[in-house]
């Protein structure tokens, strides 16, 4: 969480910066009346780091000799289209669909009993979760007053994301299995630039999971896990 505001804050600076520059050189404004309309259409497309929030079951573990979990996120990939319509002056509601590839980790330590020694180490297992998603995010987006061609603002909302691949591992049959549907609250900020024939956007999001992920199936990998719920930061760059 620290980490995400942080980049919000550097992202809000830069973006303030280059916007005053652009002010002094460009001193005219592009798309003058572009906010006024009632609709528009655009696409998006950047980067998703989704991980998981992982709650484990301390005394399962401890029964069945497993040390800790942790959870590996990598960097995916999204894009879609964007509906966007206008509320009053400074609100918008929008509405986006987004295909979305990435991939979680989870990561076992067990312990291992070593015959020689007579001493237990610390064995690892990773279970890849690579998932093809569709997600329908629900925004409301704050603007402040326009600067010429910049505009910064804030967005607030609800994702529901349903994974196409199943949430499983196919080359693991022990390995954890998710659930497809993920709800998620997101909230964010970005900044807008007017240029001559189109807005774009840089926007960063942070999505929390609502729901536990895992399927109960009886899998003791499974059982491991108290509750597991979804994370992701969300970088993206608006074409409208």
């Amino acid at each position: 969480m620290k980490h995400f505001a942080a980049i919000i804050l550097m992202m809000l600076v830069a973006a303030t910066a280059f916007a005053q520059d652009y002010v002094r050189v460009k001193g005219v404004k592009n798309l003058p009346n572009y906010d006024n309309k009632a609709c528009h259409f655009g696409f998006s497309l950047g980067t998703s780091h989704m991980g998981f929030r992982v709650d484990r079951a301390d005394q399962f573990m401890e029964q069945h000799g497993i040390y800790g979990i942790d959870a590996n996120r990598y960097t995916g990939f999204h894009i879609g289209p964007i509906s966007n319509f206008r509320l009053n002056r400074y609100m918008d509601f929008r509405i986006l669909i987004d295909l979305s590839f990435n991939q979680r980790d989870l990561v076992y330590y067990m312990y291992k009993d070593d015959k020689k020694t007579d001493q237990k180490n610390i064995d690892k297992r990773t279970m890849q979760i690579r998932s093809t998603m569709l997600e329908f995010p629900v925004l409301i987006k704050y603007k402040a007053e326009r600067i010429n061609n910049f505009s910064p603002y804030v967005v607030a909302g609800g994702n529901i994301r349903y994974d196409l691949t199943g949430g499983k591992n196919v080359d693991d049959e022990e390995a954890v299995v998710l659930k497809r549907m993920d709800p998620c609250v997101t909230f964010g900020g970005g900044a807008d630039f007017y240029l001559t024939y189109f807005k774009f956007s840089i926007e960063v999001r942070y999505s929390l999971g609502l729901l536990d992920m895992v399927k109960r199936d009886g899998r003791d990998y499974a059982k491991c896990l108290e509750s597991l719920k979804s994370n992701t930061i969300t970088v993206s760059f608006h074409f409208e």
